[in-house]
């Protein structure tokens, strides 16, 4: 009797052994599965919208009042006063040319005088020739000093006042006739020069208002105004020429400085627009975006897109107005999938 209690004891034990490896066993091979979250994605209804067109033009702030001071005549630059960045005033002397002609004729004299003041130092005082080179150095001096009053340097004068934008030379320098010395800009005329495509000729109106935007300033927000519209077009180029004023705006412009225009050539009203980066391009070039319907399921949409303007794209065919599109997060999204709906803030 004592046996059989204590081989039933034996057999519970194991049984419970048994149970508790089984379990452990059971648990280590089916892992508890992790429910998968929906992507989150933000969308905004398609709408109907004002969108205008621009174009795109790069210009040139340069001073519609400036001049090239050149050299007058061939020689050699004697003097020159004015630096880049420096502000002259009319009739102002700005430099001196002497010129090439000046130059030979008392270099001759020169050399001739020279020579007879180390020729006497080798002859006999009170000698006949003694005489005759005194009489020759007087003379030469003579005609030297005729020279030097007979030719004269040239003052170059300064038509305007201006800023020294450019120096083209050097004092000391030889240059010739018509050689660019320097040029002045009347600062107070800057303007940017630009020129579109003659397509373009309706759109490029005389006080026309454009956002402008300089390199040297590209956080400000400007705004021009078209203040000449230039009565050609260029038959090479086939291009129309224009000056854009800025409008109250007044740190420190440049000649040479580049600014970039945007020009609004049309207009169109009730266009079905998205924003632009909502819209993909699948490997065959198709455009497609996703919509997000009432059970927010997003669907893959190919879709036929038209003009551009800003962050603005149109849709010509495959989306309908007020339709919700995925604007965030829908570089990771495939067809028919549900999706979480970022809150708007």
């Amino acid at each position: 009797m004592k046996s059989d209690i204590t081989l039933l004891k034996f057999s519970t034990f194991a049984l419970i052994v048994f149970t508790l490896f089984s379990c452990g066993q059971s648990k280590k091979q089916a892992p508890a599965t992790v429910a998968k979250k929906s992507p989150l994605v933000k969308v905004q209804p398609a709408q109907s919208s004002k969108m205008a067109v621009f174009v795109e033009i790069t210009g040139t702030m340069d001073a519609n009042i400036f001049t090239d001071i050149k050299s007058p005549a061939d020689g050699i630059v004697d003097f020159l006063a004015a630096r880049e960045n420096q502000h002259v005033k009319k009739d102002q002397i700005v430099a001196v040319i002497n010129p090439t002609d000046r130059v030979a004729i008392i270099s001759r004299n020169q050399l001739e005088l020279d020579q007879l003041e180390s020729k006497i130092k080798t002859v006999t005082q009170g000698s006949e020739e003694f005489q005759s080179v005194s009489t020759a150095l007087e003379k030469a001096k003579s005609n030297l000093e005729y020279a030097r009053n007979m030719y004269q340097t040239i003052p170059v004068i300064c038509p305007m006042n201006g800023l020294v934008t450019a120096r083209w030379t050097e004092q000391g320098n030889q240059v010739s006739a018509k050689d660019k010395i320097i040029t002045i800009s009347d600062m107070n005329s800057l303007v940017i020069k630009a020129e579109a495509n003659e397509q373009y000729f309706e759109a490029i109106k005389k006080g026309k208002k454009i956002p402008v935007v300089l390199n040297a300033y590209p956080n400000d927000s400007l705004q021009g105004i078209i203040s000449l519209v230039y009565p050609q077009v260029d038959p090479v180029t086939r291009s129309v020429k224009f000056d854009v004023r800025l409008v109250n705006f007044s740190k420190s412009l440049l000649p040479g400085m580049m600014a970039n225009l945007k020009i609004p050539v049309s207009v169109s009203e009730n266009l079905l627009v998205v924003p632009e980066q909502s819209v993909l391009v699948s490997p065959n070039n198709d455009n497609f975006l996703f919509v997000v319907d009432a059970d927010s399921i997003a669907h893959r949409r190919i879709v036929k897109t038209g003009r551009v303007s800003g962050n603005k794209l149109e849709i010509i065919a495959g989306l309908k107005e007020n339709e919700k599109v995925v604007v965030t997060g829908q570089e990771m999204l495939k067809d028919s999938v549900k999706v979480m709906i970022m809150k708007k803030e």
